[in-house]
């Protein structure tokens, strides 16, 4: 039993506007000395093509031994016997949302792994967090 659920391409339309803007201002470059600037300009598509893959690569994924959240910018595993439920938990602003995990010591968990967008009748990330409440109360 062995799930994968990847983010929405709205997710990673976001992360490629955020590194258009990032483009923008590290305009400077055209400012540097001639000898480095070959250096800066491979080191800013070296991290560039690194936060792509990242985003692109996003997922939750399910096992028998519990939930692993591969985000952007860090991988996070909460066992099955730590979970109490999953809900889901606006982000930052008004229109994105993603999962936490709930643990039983009362702590929570930001499964980063699945974005989506928030929605009052049929929630993306709701039905995932039901969906995962649901596999935690059958383990």
């Amino acid at each position: 039993m062995r799930e994968t659920i990847r983010i929405p391409w709205v997710t990673a339309l976001q992360l490629l506007i955020f590194q258009m803007l990032a483009l923008i201002g590290l305009g400077g470059i055209q400012g540097s000395p001639g000898v480095i600037r070959p250096w800066l300009y491979g080191a800013l598509a070296a991290a560039w093509a690194l936060l792509t893959w990242r985003t692109a690569t996003a997922r939750l994924q399910v096992s028998p031994e519990g939930i692993r959240s591969h985000g952007t910018w860090r991988t996070r595993f909460v066992s099955w016997d730590d979970l109490v439920r999953v809900r889901a938990f606006p982000a930052t602003g008004p229109l994105w949302e993603f999962p936490i995990a709930i643990l039983s010591d009362g702590n929570y968990v930001p499964l980063t792994g699945a974005y989506g967008l928030r929605s009052e009748r049929e929630s993306r990330v709701a039905q995932i967090a039901e969906h995962l409440t649901m596999l935690a109360e059958q383990a």
